[in-house]
C-alpha cells in the first residue's frame, strides 16, 4: 500500500477491523501467488517465472506483513511507509524484469540493482527529513510517487505485451499491478475531508487486494 501504515485514528470500529481483515487477506493472497509462481518456475525451469514470484512476494506479502508488524509494533508511520515502500520498490523491479528483460542473464546483477534501488527509496525520504527539506509526510508522498510510477510502467510493458500477443494474462497482470500501485497511490491521495484514516486506508487495501486477485488470475489463465 502506498499510504500510511495500519495505526489509525478516527473511524468507526467496524472500519478498522475491517481494514485488518483486508491487510491480512492480501498478505494471503500474495503469499499464495508468489507460490504459485515459484511452483510454475520449478515445473518450467524458466528464470523469468522465479524473478516473478520473489517480485510479487515482495511487492504484495512481505510489503503488507511488513506494515502488520511494525505498525504493531509502534513504529511511527513514517517508518512504516519508508520502509515498506522501500520493499514493495524492490518486488518491482524483480516484476518488471520477469516481464521486460532477459532473466536467464546477469541474475546477481539485477538482484543488486533491485536491492540498491529499493535502498535509496527508503534513504533518500529519511535523509530529506533530517535534514528538515521536507515533512515527513511529504517525503512520504515522494517515495510513494516513485514506486506508483515504476508500478506504472511495469503496467504498461505488460498491457504492451498484450496488445502485441493478445493474452489475456497479460492483461490481467497488467490491472493487477496497476492496482496494487498507481490504483492504491491514487486513492489516497485524493482529498477527502470527511474520511477517516480508517476509511481511507481501508480503501487503499480493498484497491490492492483486488489488484492481488487479477494477479492470482493471470496466472490460473495460464
Amino acid at each position: 500500500m502506498s499510504g500510511s501504515g495500519l495505526t489509525v485514528d478516527g473511524g468507526s470500529a467496524a472500519v478498522v477491523l475491517f481494514a485488518i481483515a483486508i491487510a491480512l487477506a492480501t498478505i494471503a493472497v500474495g503469499a499464495w501467488v508468489a507460490v504459485s509462481a515459484y511452483n510454475g518456475y520449478r515445473r518450467s525451469g524458466d528464470r523469468s517465472t522465479w524473478f516473478l514470484a520473489v517480485g510479487i512476494a515482495l511487492a504484495a506479502a512481505v510489503h503488507a506483513s511488513l506494515r502488520v508488524v511494525l505498525s504493531t509494533a509502534g513504529a511511527s508511520l513514517f517508518l512504516v511507509n519508508t520502509v515498506a515502500v522501500a520493499v514493495q520498490f524492490t518486488g518491482l523491479v524483480f516484476v518488471l524484469y520477469a516481464v521486460y528483460g532477459n532473466p536467464g542473464r546477469r541474475t546477481t546483477r539485477v538482484m543488486a540493482g533491485a536491492a540498491a534501488g529499493g535502498a535509496l527509496v527508503f534513504l533518500v525520504p529519511v535523509a530529506l527529513v533530517r535534514a528538515d527539506a521536507l515533512a515527513p509526510l511529504a517525503a512520504a508522498t515522494v517515495a510513494n510517487g516513485v514506486t506508483a510510477g515504476l508500478g506504472l510502467f511495469v503496467a504498461a510493458q505488460a498491457f504492451r505485451g498484450y496488445q502485441r500477443y493478445d493474452r489475456r494474462p497479460m492483461l490481467l497482470f497488467s490491472v493487477g499491478i496497476g492496482l496494487l500501485t498507481v490504483g492504491s497511490f491514487a486513492v489516497l491521495n485524493v482529498p477527502a475531508a470527511w474520511a477517516s484514516d480508517a476509511l481511507r486506508i481501508g480503501s487503499v487495501l480493498t484497491v490492492e487486494f483486488a489488484g492481488l486477485l487479477s494477479i492470482a488470475a493471470s496466472l490460473r489463465t495460464e
